[in-house]
């Protein structure tokens, strides 16, 4: 057994019941699953690590609750095989929500609850979610309560019927379907109970800065960025955004100032993050998005150092210019924006930046593989919560040397960002035409096309084009095609075309994206008139076409090649059909 895989070994093989420390929380017997384990274990390494930085990291106050109590619950719901043979998951979860749970349960959150009274996250936590490839990111259900009720008892009833709802969802079909998909068999549910990191700011309640980290950057934008440095996708507010397509600051730790999105301030204000999320005490039971060009002067009055984060773009056809944000600021002028591009936030604390670039390597070293984690942060007191940690599937596709093109037909090329791999003979591109996409604003409707096509392909493996940003949640910046409508996609090749508002992004974090990385789904961004990146119009017009159940869907028939460098940064879609 080589050293790493002792590594690997003595990760899967640490259990929190054994930890002095952890083991009060947990309640019930077995393991508490992969998202609770993975996470108490990281926190044991930070402890441990001897680096005063990284030893006073936390995890918010939780408690955990073991797969023998799922199986438990299970022994009380009536006809639970017949239930589940019904395939009907509204009536399963009626039923799972007038099952009682056991009086472990009841009196474990009774105990918590009188304790805590900031709002709590209820997480799902599987047995199969303590795997290196399989991260069931969005399969399950996650959940949270605002905990506001004056009453103990309604708080403690309310965590009940949402453990109830994260049990029903291990049969629900989106988690089926992709276990059946990964031949991965029953799987057994652990839930967290943890309070949501953040504090009150007035009438909401979120962390100043959240996000995702990965230890290695397998999807790079820029020669001069490193793989083995790390990356971060970071926003403001709560970190569920970061997890969404929507826009989120990309940093890589080779270098905090290189960005994605260049240096021009037009850019960097387009990509910026404009909306965040809170919670809010008039609408406790629901996340609220707010806008930062609406929320801006109280922001300031909430965050001393809120021009750590935030900038004022003002718009000229020269490009415009980026100003800094001061509490003195009343007014903002007509044309001008406030925009959230945390420009100075490495320079004021870059306290931060030391620690990610110890934590991260810090745990991957002691998993044996890349480490992905989730984290709020509180810039001022330099207090980081963990909130996740897990191992970072990475990529295992066959490589080749891009060969050499003369003579074939390149009908698309990229520069940056490419997922390393290389494919043969794909019968199938699938087209989204962005003209007819914003003609026809029926942007759920081309989104179902593309599963009924997915569906018609019974195998056969296609490449999707499609402007901006495949499976948005805002169908203004791309499809919102569902990932399990993409099973039979074998490469994305996401188009970015300025004018009209598609921009694909590096979305780390995402769970679209972890999706990608575990299928093995090869990706490459690529952007209309920028130098090193082709886009074939005139392809796309001349060659035959089948229109698909939306008019902005093409399917095109052919015999296509993708080949992409992840080390240089270049990657090609080409037509190797024979010439009639």
């Amino acid at each position: 057994m080589t050293d790493l895989e002792k590594i690997r070994e003595e990760y899967f093989a640490w259990d929190p019941h054994d930890d002095p420390e952890f083991a009060p929380m947990i309640f019930g017997k077995g393991t508490i699953g992969g998202k609770g384990r993975s996470l108490l274990f990281a926190l044991r390494k930070l402890r441990d690590s001897g680096d005063p930085q990284l030893s006073n990291s936390k995890v918010p106050e939780s408690i955990y609750f073991g797969i023998d109590i799922f199986h438990r619950f299970l022994e009380s719901v009536p006809s639970l095989d017949v239930l589940i043979s019904q395939n009907d998951p509204e009536r399963l979860e009626a039923v799972f929500l007038k099952t009682p749970l056991p009086t472990i349960v009841t009196e474990a959150l009774r105990k918590y609850l009188s304790e805590m009274h900031d709002p709590v996250v209820i997480r799902s936590s599987s047995r199969l979610e303590d795997s290196v490839k399989h991260s069931f990111a969005g399969k399950y259900l996650t959940t949270f309560m605002s905990n506001d009720s004056p009453s103990l008892e309604e708080r403690v009833r309310i965590v009940e019927r949402e453990i109830r709802k994260i049990y029903s969802r291990i049969y629900f079909p989106e988690a089926t379907s992709y276990r059946e998909k990964h031949g991965l068999g029953d799987d057994d549910m652990g839930i967290i109970v943890i309070r949501m990191s953040g504090r009150w700011h007035g009438r909401y309640y979120y962390p100043t800065i959240a996000g995702v980290g990965y230890s290695q950057n397998f999807r790079r934008w820029n020669k001069r960025v490193k793989q083995k440095d790390g990356v971060l996708r970071i926003v403001f507010g709560l970190g569920t955004m970061s997890t969404k397509r929507g826009y989120a600051r990309t940093i890589s730790l080779t270098n905090v100032y290189l960005r994605p999105d260049g240096q021009s301030p037009e850019k960097i204000a387009v990509h910026s993050q404009e909306r965040f999320h809170v919670i809010d005490r008039e609408r406790p039971n629901e996340l609220t998005t707010l806008d930062i060009k609406k929320e801006w002067r109280q922001l300031i009055d909430h965050h001393p150092d809120f021009d750590a984060y935030a900038q004022i773009y003002c718009y000229d056809p020269d490009g415009g210019c980026l100003s800094s944000l001061m509490k003195s600021t009343k007014k903002i002028e007509v044309g001008s924006k406030v925009c959230l591009t945390f420009d100075n936030f490495p320079k004021k604390y870059p306290n931060f930046f030391e620690r990610m670039k110890k934590t991260l390597p810090l745990l991957e070293s002691s998993m044996g593989l890349p480490a992905d984690i989730e984290f709020a942060y509180e810039p001022l007191d330099d207090s980081f919560c963990l909130i996740q940690s897990r191992p970072f599937w990475c990529q295992t596709c066959p490589e080749e040397e891009i060969p050499d093109m003369c003579g074939k037909k390149v009908i698309l090329q990229a520069d940056r960002m490419v997922t390393p791999g290389v494919l043969h003979n794909i019968p199938c591109l699938v087209y989204i035409d962005h003209r007819q996409y914003f003609a026809n604003p029926d942007f759920y409707r081309v989104a179902r096309g593309i599963g009924e096509i997915n569906e018609q392909m019974k195998g056969q493996k296609f490449i999707f084009v499609s402007p901006g940003r495949v499976g948005s949640s805002n169908p203004e910046l791309g499809v919102p095609v569902k990932y399990n409508e993409l099973t039979n996609c074998c490469c994305i090749v996401e188009l970015g075309i300025p004018r009209l508002g598609f921009m694909p992004e590096l979305s780390y974090g995402t769970h679209f994206f972890s999706d990608l990385a575990v299928d093995n789904v090869l990706y490459m961004p690529v952007f209309e008139g920028e130098s090193n990146n082709i886009i074939d119009n005139d392809w796309f017009a001349e060659n035959e076409w089948e229109e698909g159940p939306h008019p902005a869907i093409r399917i095109y028939r052919g015999d296509f090649s993708a080949y992409m460098d992840g080390e240089n940064n270049q990657g090609v879609i080409i037509d190797s059909s024979p010439c009639e």
